[in-house]
């Protein structure tokens, strides 16, 4: 399904300098957004991203420290925002374990949204349009850790199986609570993602290891490293998050609404992303252990199956996720085939 954009088009991605935002700024950029504007809190993008077509501001999203001053300036230089992409987020669940005060701040977007609903008119109650509809769409970044793990192919309605096990979960969840009470349900989406994979990000390299570099240089290495058999995941490309993204961006506002599975098609062990790689890429597999996640103390618990099923994002999109072993040779490219 084609997306269609305006030309004046102007986006607010926060924690686009990450490395989801960074796909995200290209697909917009891509596709003629007429200017994407990104946060950021140490790393600025090159100056020369976008080719004028987009800037940053720096603002801490756990204390809130210049984010009145970038949504002010941008409302009131631009005329107005059309969609705000939150991809902040800290993200290591043990990081999270050992400080939750920091998790919950970062994770809860508080100073977005008051930074939001100062700069438009107060939010009106969900169903009614009108003020509504001149605000721009929000678009949130969870994750698939506000599941519980004892169920497969978790779908989006509240039950028991929403019951985070750690606190990086718990921090999301509350986050996805504050959102759906502050912004009108008219502007907004919430997508929880799975594990996210791609190459290195197009505009700069970010700080941490990425997932499937992890698996490709364990399998190129000489030493055997453990995979966990039982923890099930449905990850998905970096780039079809952001293709997701720009066609709710481009939908009419009250439709396209409310909180999505955000994953690729395929359920996946991490035993099995591994020997799914080795097979997509023509390498021995003999570095693998399979072994239970019970195994190691990661210091934080870990729920074990929250595999996603993604149908009514694909239904509403027309997005179709890449499957592991493309999202293999996508992340691989030809650096690793040999």
């Amino acid at each position: 399904r084609a997306a269609r954009f305006r030309v004046t088009m102007r986006a607010l991605v926060v924690g686009g300098s990450g490395y989801l935002g960074q796909f995200v700024i290209q697909s917009m950029l891509d596709a003629g957004y007429a200017h994407v504007f990104y946060t950021y809190g140490n790393n600025k993008l090159p100056s020369d991203v976008g080719g004028g077509r987009c800037s940053g501001y720096k603002v801490d999203v756990a204390n809130g420290e210049g984010m009145n001053e970038c949504i002010n300036a941008l409302v009131s230089s631009t005329g107005g925002l059309d969609v705000v992409v939150n991809c902040a987020a800290m993200s290591s669940p043990s990081d999270c374990e050992k400080n939750p005060e920091l998790a919950n701040l970062t994770n809860a977007p508080k100073a977005l949204l008051l930074a939001l609903r100062d700069a438009y008119p107060p939010a009106v109650k969900r169903g009614q349009t009108g003020p509504d509809e001149k605000k721009p769409l929000l678009i949130h970044v969870s994750t698939d850790q506000v599941y519980c793990g004892s169920y497969e192919n978790n779908l989006e309605l509240d039950g028991p199986h929403v019951a985070p096990v750690n606190k990086y979960g718990v921090s999301k969840l509350n986050a996805e609570k504050i959102i759906r009470e502050t912004w009108p349900f008219a502007q907004c989406v919430v997508l929880r993602s799975s594990i996210i994979t791609g190459p290195q990000a197009p505009f700069q390299a970010v700080n941490r290891p990425l997932f499937l570099d992890f698996i490709l240089n364990s399998l190129k290495g000489d030493v055997a490293v453990t995979f966990f058999h039982d923890e099930f995941r449905n990850p998905i490309a970096a780039c079809d998050i952001a293709r997701h993204i720009l066609v709710l961006a481009a939908s009419k506002p009250g439709t396209m609404r409310g909180v999505f599975n955000c994953g690729g098609p395929d359920r996946v062990s991490r035993v099995g992303m591994a020997k799914k790689t080795a097979s997509a890429l023509g390498w021995s597999d003999k570095n693998i252990l399979s072994a239970p996640s019970a195994s190691v103390d990661r210091g934080v618990k870990s729920p074990l199956d929250i595999s996603m099923d993604s149908s009514k994002l694909e239904n509403a999109t027309g997005v179709r996720a890449s499957g592991w072993e493309l999202q293999t040779k996508l992340a691989a490219g030809v650096r690793y085939i040999r």
